[in-house]
């Protein structure tokens, strides 16, 4: 089932999506900075995605660039936690 309505989706599955996107260098990095609980919820979103629209993925870049830019940072542990929820 292809995904191609990004508003439905839980802060997990979002987050799965940008872990897929950037790479596995930089997801890497996002996930040392996550305990083990939120790496199981993620990867198990990871698992049940299934295709994703190259829409989706611009939008969810685009609202995580939003909530990046409200903050001006993501340097703290909780930071990321809230951006992905």
């Amino acid at each position: 089932m292809a995904r191609e309505d990004y508003r439905g989706l839980e802060g997990a599955h979002k987050a799965s999506i940008l872990m897929l996107s950037v790479g596995e260098g930089q997801a890497m990095r996002l996930f040392s900075m996550l305990d083990d609980d939120e790496i199981k919820e993620i990867s198990t979103a990871m698992a049940s995605l299934g295709k994703v629209d190259a829409d989706m993925v611009e939008r969810l870049f685009v609202e995580f660039t939003e909530s990046f830019s409200s903050t001006g940072s993501l340097t703290a542990h909780m930071r990321v936690r809230n951006v992905f929820s």
